[in-house]
């Protein structure tokens, strides 16, 4: 796989696994792959899986190292798979509907070249907790089999090519942490009513219309998890929302990045902004 995507062979071989001989020896093994990042390409096996005899390789990098070509069949083989990073390459073609394999995953393939629709047997990683796929180049509408995907947190697919709404079953994402997608076609605000853990929200250029919630600070908790993000965000410019800008916004304390931008907005904004709320945008057409 690392010769069809022109990876040198230096940067293989200069790591302390053996690609080679046994792939599963020496940093894939240790500890110390899971904290230092020093290890790119990169692999992670687990030998003690049980009612398992053999080794299997359950976390995958290959980030940033310019590998070109298609992502090959052989890889949705290894089902134990549970962190996938092939981020920041320039991998072409589409996402096999055999990624349907695996079962527990974090995903990663955001700035790529592929392209096609997300392939709806990503519904069926009823496990799956994280998907990037910003600047990916796919497209197409979210399938209803994502529906299915009620264990995600955190989901970056902007600047792609998709088309149709946001889906309202992104409501039923109780666990959903950060959401930023871009470029869909409509849809409103109502889907999050009870999103309780989100700290992130990023709809730009998504063409939501209607009207900000006037209670959207009971239902939206852009706090809970402030201890562990250095920024709150909350990003619905370049939409067609209309109304009033509600107040409850402002009793968002931990919210440090709110932009509003390129909408029919009205209302003002506090006649002191707290310091949370220095980076605010408000732009009235």
């Amino acid at each position: 796989m690392f010769r069809q995507w022109g990876i040198a062979e230096s940067s293989v071989t200069n790591m302390r696994w053996n690609i080679s001989g046994e792939l599963c020896s020496g940093a894939a093994l240790d500890d110390s792959f899971d904290t230092d990042g020093q290890f790119n390409p990169a692999i992670k096996c687990d030998c003690a899986i049980p009612n398992s005899t053999t080794c299997h390789i359950t976390r995958l990098k290959v980030y940033a190292m310019n590998a070109r070509g298609t992502i090959p069949e052989g890889l949705w083989t290894l089902t134990y798979l549970n962190n996938l990073n092939l981020g920041q390459n320039y991998l072409t073609g589409p996402l096999s509907p055999s990624i349907g394999n695996l079962t527990r995953m974090h995903l990663t393939f955001g700035i790529n070249a592929l392209s096609g629709q997300v392939p709806r047997e990503l519904g069926l990683l009823t496990d799956l907790r994280s998907l990037s796929i910003n600047s990916a180049g796919l497209g197409g509408e979210i399938p209803n089999t994502f529906a299915n995907l009620v264990k995600m947190e955190t989901v970056w697919a902007s600047d792609n090519n998709f088309t149709g709404r946001i889906p309202d079953f992104i409501g039923n994402w109780s666990q959903l942490r950060s959401l930023r997608i871009s470029g869909l076609s409509n849809g409103n605000l109502c889907f999050i009513k009870d999103l309780k853990s989100l700290i992130v929200l990023s709809l730009w250029d998504s063409r939501i219309s209607g009207s900000i919630p006037s209670d959207i600070e009971e239902y939206v908790n852009l706090t809970r998890f402030a201890c562990l993000l250095s920024f709150i965000f909350m990003d619905l410019s370049y939409n067609n929302l209309s109304g009033t800008i509600p107040r409850g916004l402002f009793n968002l304390s931990e919210l440090s990045f709110l932009f509003l931008g390129n909408n029919s907005l009205s209302g003002t904004l506090p006649d002191v902004k707290s310091r949370t709320l220095a980076n605010m945008q408000v732009i009235r057409d």
